[in-house]
């Protein structure tokens, strides 16, 4: 559909992608489902032009995690 943007990661500046007393997680398995990451706690996307701009995620290596600290920047257009 023209217009539609492939999506690999939803960012937001909340501590998770889900409500804080979810019990099921959905929003987390609807984009595991979907093969998009979150990132949580993101600063400055207020900041982010709504295209354009490339972001660069590097995630500290963590043996058997599923998630963990990472250092996020962003080149603008």
């Amino acid at each position: 559909m023209l217009g539609e943007r492939k999506v690999d990661a939803i960012g937001l500046d909340t501590p998770s992608l889900d409500h804080g007393p979810s019990k099921d997680f959905a929003a987390h398995r609807a984009f595991a489902a979907a093969t998009v990451y979150g990132l949580e706690n993101v600063a400055n996307l207020d900041r982010l032009p709504p295209t354009g701009a490339t972001i660069i995620v590097m995630p500290m290596k963590i043996a058997g995690g599923t998630g963990g600290p990472a250092r996020i920047i962003a080149v603008l257009p």
